[in-house]
């Protein structure tokens, strides 16, 4: 295997269940990666949190709010999900993500504070949060300052996984019309265990020895006999047509590469609107460090929002 690209070897050690490499080196590739994944507010752009009713009784949810110097009054917005194998992650992983994303389409973007999936929170909890946050930003448009009409969505591994999930729902249940929902290194099916990435990417595996550790085990509460619901692991729907324009980025190191690649061709052989980006030399998560290959990334997708947005 060729190596990764200078920068991400460390990042990609750092998501490594299994890995050749002592504790001390996996422990100093953690700490690279922290510190790759620092940001700088750009000056007049404001961030700042909001509390809003989440989906059960009594059940608070924070929305992080990131706002360009010098937007139109009614600016479009991207709602973001942040990853972390729905377990764990936070709004603060993705807050490089979330500034270069204002800054460079410009817009509105908006990180959900989903509940993480433990021994008592699974699917379809987290996902319920997400269609919360969805139609909260679209009702409280005039409070936001956004353009209702104008509603993208973006996710990263888990958070794309919710993101595919919540186009779906809103799909086959109702919601804001979304203008671009974009699935950044997407885990979208049990499948991509069989497949040829899963198999040759060994180093980069993120798979526990025991079943109920799996991360997709916590957040569907449980493996049965039944194929997942399609608004849990949406590479299970056979008919994606109705759905709005996507983007799919996978990383060519990704175990989950060839998962995502399979959605894309799905996703056009349903109609669907869809452009894809595969990374080279990169691994799961990639986007969340801040080196010029991410740069370049996040500029094409920036690219792609002001084209459904209308703004080019």
């Amino acid at each position: 295997m060729i190596k990764p690209y200078k920068g991400y070897e460390n990042h990609l050690a750092s998501f490594l269940a299994k890995t050749e490499k002592s504790e001390e080196e996996v422990k100093a590739a953690q700490a690279q990666s922290k510190e790759l994944l620092s940001y700088t507010l750009p000056e007049g752009m404001m961030m700042e949190d909001i509390t809003i009713d989440g989906p059960d009784e009594g059940q608070k949810m924070v929305l992080r709010i990131y706002r360009p110097e010098g937007l139109t009054e009614k600016a479009p917005v991207v709602m973001e999900v942040h990853g972390g194998g729905w377990v764990g992650g936070s709004l603060e992983i993705d807050n490089y993500r979330c500034v270069e994303l204002a800054k460079r389409t410009p817009c509105v973007v908006i990180g959900v504070d989903y509940r993480l999936a433990d021994s008592e929170v699974c699917y379809p909890k987290p996902l319920m949060d997400c269609y919360t946050a969805l139609n909260y930003i679209y009702d409280h448009a005039d409070e936001l300052g956004i353009d209702h009409t104008k509603i993208a969505l973006h996710g990263t591994s888990a958070g794309a996984n919710l993101v595919a999930g919540l186009a779906l729902y809103v799909r086959d249940f109702g919601g804001p019309e979304i203008s671009l929902t974009v699935l950044n290194c997407p885990v979208l099916s049990l499948e991509y265990v069989h497949d040829a990435a899963f198999q040759q990417l060994k180093e980069y595996r993120m798979r526990a020895q025991k079943a109920e550790e799996n991360v997709d085990y916590i957040y569907l509460g449980g493996y049965t006999e039944d194929t997942p619901p399609i608004y849990a692991f949406p590479g299970y729907c056979k008919d994606l047509s109705g759905l709005g324009p996507h983007m799919v980025v996978v990383g060519e190191y990704d175990t989950l590469r060839d998962d995502g690649m399979r959605y894309v061709n799905k996703l056009l052989e349903s109609g669907v609107s869809c452009e894809a980006i595969l990374a080279p030399r990169v691994g799961h998560g990639f986007c969340t460090v801040k080196l010029p290959l991410t740069e370049w990334v996040h500029e094409g997708i920036a690219m792609s929002l002001r084209r459904e947005f209308d703004m080019l």
